[in-house]
């Protein structure tokens, strides 16, 4: 916890730029350094974009390093967090469709907004932090305790509430009745047991219907969201409007139906943005 503290306060002491070429170094080591994960990144890309002409060729290397440096900028984003603040985050990030969020709030039922781990996914958290949002975040235990400790406390310190999924329930529909906001992450694989079945890049995969199950529920608008890396390194969030929830001839359907449509969402973005996803996560696991 010590160390992770120092390694902070030695990133905000480096000029941004310098600290975003130290992210892309550490993304690249990680990349290299752990093979299965970059087997799974390279199968995944394979798979998502086998109708390409470029399918089987040295682009998808390209996305697969370009996704490891990314993701090392966003460890040392991460990292000067603290230093991020209302007055100077609008020179880091740029936004577009707020007026789609601000409108998704006057029915006074609170938002779900809908993300992936696109982007900077925990940057974009504390920016709506920094506006004047109340930011609730489901999250999960991080394996190592003392990751996990510093995590959370640096979300903490921007405000953002964090709700573990286990029984958390009680706690979102508070958050919704408070016209707060409530991110929701729907790209990762779910259990066969617990998840519905969409269609992802072409391929089936287990989603959560938790999103669409509580949007039916609480009448919640979802509005989706995302951040991405500009060129230059800063961001660009950007908002739509809520996403109208179908009802359909069953529960089952109406349920699975919405879960595609959030789903197809992400996958518009990532394909826009492929070297910014977590391509290395196994999201098109099959059985359980």
């Amino acid at each position: 916890m010590i160390i992770l503290k120092l390694l902070s306060l030695f990133a905000r002491l480096m000029p941004l730029s310098t600290a975003l070429k130290c992210g892309q170094v550490l993304g690249l080591l990680f990349y290299y350094l752990f093979p299965s994960r970059r087997r799974i990144t390279l199968d995944n890309l394979r798979q998502a974009f086998s109708s390409k002409p470029y399918a089987l060729s040295s682009k998808l290397t390209h996305i697969a390093k370009s996704m490891a440096r990314h993701m090392g900028q966003n460890a040392i984003e991460f990292l000067r967090l603290p230093s991020l603040t209302k007055d100077n985050m609008d020179a880091y990030i740029k936004w577009s469709g707020l007026e789609h969020l601000d409108n998704a709030l006057k029915l006074q039922k609170g938002a779900f907004v809908l993300t992936a781990h696109l982007g900077n996914w925990d940057l974009v958290a504390s920016g709506y932090s920094l506006k004047g949002y109340q930011v609730n975040l489901i999250t999960k235990h991080l394996k190592i305790e003392f990751l996990n400790r510093f995590w959370m406390e640096s979300r903490s310190q921007k405000n953002i509430t964090q709700l573990y999924r286990e029984g958390s329930i009680k706690e979102i529909i508070n958050a919704l009745k408070r016209n707060e906001l409530m991110g929701f992450i729907l790209d990762q694989h779910t259990h066969s047991a617990d998840g519905v079945l969409v269609n992802f890049f072409g391929r089936p995969c287990w989603t959560t219907p938790g999103l669409a199950v509580l949007a039916q529920r609480l009448k919640a608008p979802v509005v989706p969201s995302f951040i991405i890396r500009q060129p230059d390194g800063r961001h660009k969030v950007f908002i739509e409007p809520a996403i109208p929830f179908v009802e359909k001839d069953t529960q089952e359907e109406t349920i699975r139906y919405n879960t595609q449509v959030y789903t197809n969402v992400l996958e518009r973005y990532i394909r826009q943005y492929p070297d910014q996803w977590i391509w290395m996560h196994r999201r098109w696991k099959t059985g359980k």
